[in-house]
């Protein structure tokens, strides 16, 4: 599990910096001569990018599966929080999406928007902490 993982960072981490920096390399090219497809190399891009660390979100999940069946930790509270984290990086990346295409307002709201939906996420999970602290202290 562990070890898919840790393959993927040093291998593929090389693929994502090469797509990368021929995006932006390809990004700079277009921003003089034709300017109106910098968005869609842009979009490509990140695209691309996303898919390569998707491929590699199965191994992680898998390591995680791992950690909560051994620590007995609720399937519900490791749920919760792998979407917390999700809906976190999720916004970020349309966030930074709509930054780059010069959209700083929608990006805001965006922030915004994950940070309630990640607040009202997070309450069942601190129930279920504050239940599980006083469970082990009565």
């Amino acid at each position: 599990m562990t070890t898919g993982f840790f393959s993927w960072v040093s291998m593929d981490i090389f693929k994502v910096i090469g797509v990368a920096v021929v995006g932006a390399v390809i990004s700079v090219f277009l921003k003089s001569t034709k300017p109106e497809f910098v968005v869609f190399t842009v979009m490509a891009v990140g695209i691309m990018l996303l898919i390569f660390v998707l491929n590699s979100l199965t191994d992680v999940m898998d390591a995680f599966s791992s950690v909560v069946s051994k620590t007995n930790i609720d399937e519900g509270i490791f749920s919760g929080i792998l979407k917390i984290i999700g809906i976190g990086y999720l916004t970020e990346y349309s966030s930074e999406v709509c930054n780059d295409m010069s959209c700083s307002s929608i990006a805001g709201k965006i922030q915004l928007a994950g940070k309630i939906t990640i607040f009202l996420m997070a309450l069942p999970v601190v129930t279920a902490f504050v239940e599980m602290l006083s469970k082990l202290a009565g």
